[in-house]
């Protein structure tokens, strides 16, 4: 019952990291589960009723709410989905379990032009599924996670090198706080196909624009965590990503620190 119960749950969580979640939390690079009890043996997870204020658009200066469910689910300590990533821990590991290897596939969202003014008139920018691996070190002093990420849905055709270190800055009683930062580098293809300006879409008002190399973000985030009881929470999440410099050159960007804030009730089984 437990495996169709968790065969189930990550056919949903892929659905909904397709039609909503890629949609919104790509912004966040990399999340790292804040409740590591999830990751023992058997099926256990969370799920967030969240409230999203996030952009339109990565480099949009106008914001949008949104409500969306964040699932954070994990089976045998192997397969697991996490907000919008899709992972699988591979058996090999070191030093007694806390670095581990794995799989893994995300999924980076596009737009469309009505997404913002500074899009009117451009043709749409598909969302990629990228695939890679990654290698995570659950340290004394926190969780670091690397992964490299290839384009499989030949969208924009480049890749994807992420870092993310995540360490708990109080826990009392049943309040819990968790800082987190990092940085990603995108490739020259893959800035070039979401913030590129094609020749047919430029305008008197928006030049034609080519990356001229990759880019790197970094960000910063808070997450915070009161638990009600066993079964139930209330989470708030703050972060902001520092757009890299190539992105910042884009004629359609006019905001370079992206900012994404939610509050959430949450649902542990």
């Amino acid at each position: 019952m437990k495996r169709i119960l968790a065969t189930a749950l990550m056919m949903l969580s892929g659905i909904v990291c397709t039609n909503a979640i890629a949609d919104v939390m790509d912004d966040l690079i990399v999340v790292a589960p804040l409740d590591n009890s999830i990751r023992d043996e058997g099926l256990h997870g969370e799920v967030l009723a969240a409230a999203v204020v996030r952009p339109k658009y990565s480099g949009s200066e106008t914001s949008s709410v949104v409500a969306l469910p964040l699932i954070n689910i994990s089976y045998n300590d192997a397969l697991y989905f996490n907000v919008h990533r899709l992972g699988y821990w591979l058996p090999w590991k070191a030093d007694d379990g806390k670095v581990r290897f794995g799989l893994l596939a995300e999924q980076q969202r596009g737009f469309e032009a009505s997404d913002g003014a500074l899009l009117s008139g451009m043709a749409e920018r598909e969302t990629a599924t990228e695939a890679g691996i990654n290698i995570a070190w659950d340290s004394p002093i926190g969780y670091l996670d690397v992964a490299y990420l290839d384009d499989v849905s030949d969208t924009h055709t480049g890749s994807v090198f992420k870092m993310m270190f995540s360490t708990k800055l109080m826990e009392r009683g049943k309040l819990f706080i968790k800082a987190s930062g990092g940085y990603e580098r995108m490739s020259q293809r893959a800035v070039t196909y979401y913030y590129g300006v094609r020749p047919d879409e430029v305008t008197a008002t928006r030049a034609a624009y080519i990356s001229a190399d990759s880019t790197i973000h970094t960000y910063l985030a808070l997450d915070a965590r009161y638990r009600i009881n066993k079964q139930w929470s209330l989470d708030a999440h703050l972060s902001n990503n520092k757009m890299g410099e190539q992105i910042e050159k884009s004629p359609i960007v006019d905001k370079t620190n992206v900012t994404v804030a939610y509050l959430a009730v949450g649902w542990h089984f």
